[in-house]
């Protein structure tokens, strides 16, 4: 770092969870699982519209503020405005949702498409006692379970959650019952 530089980077190493490099244990170490993922367009859109939405705190609670003041006043509109149609209302508080999911869903596709770092990506994460490894076309990373931020579960997925805003997906079909019982284990 230069005396006269203050705050700023000045030297663009990739980042990494990798443990200290004189650690031999993690080259000798046997992985415990293996599974694999294809990142593609519709995987990031599913991330993107699943995970924040699971993860925050307050999201979920002000959608379902904003959508009760919604009907609510949309039923003292139809009762005090007699020449409003309820059908016309109900139309559009339906309407609002669908259009908020077509623009995430764009919005989504513009990203993926701007960054061909995530197009056609193919990642295997092998699973150790105390860490995981995922290796992809880019880049290789050892991320310890202590620095899982999230772990999200769906029916078809989990997420494992590194920062608000990085992840990783695991695709509950190409896991072991093995697997999922021990990322099981890792949420709790």
């Amino acid at each position: 770092r230069y005396v006269s530089v203050t705050g700023v980077q000045t030297c663009a190493l990739p980042i990494s969870f990798r443990y200290n490099r004189d650690d031999r244990r993690l080259s000798h170490m046997k992985f415990l699982y293996q599974t694999f993922t294809d990142y593609n367009l519709e995987e990031f859109t599913r991330f993107n519209m699943i995970v924040p939405l699971r993860i925050s705190r307050y999201r979920p609670k002000i959608l379902a503020v904003c959508y009760i003041l919604m009907i609510f006043s949309g039923f003292l509109r139809v009762f005090t405005a007699p020449g409003t149609s309820a059908f016309t209302y109900l139309l559009v508080v339906f309407a609002i949702p669908l259009v908020l999911v077509y623009v995430s869903k764009r919005q989504c596709r513009r990203v993926y498409n701007a960054n061909p770092q995530l197009q056609e990506r193919h990642s295997v994460m092998r699973f150790y006692e105390d860490h995981l490894q995922e290796t992809s076309n880019q880049q290789s990373v050892d991320v310890p379970y202590s620095s899982i931020a999230h772990l999200v579960e769906t029916r078809t997925h989990f997420y494992l959650m590194t920062a608000a805003n990085q992840g990783m997906i695991i695709i509950k079909n190409n896991c072991s019952a093995e697997l999922i019982h021990f990322l099981q284990g890792l949420k709790q």
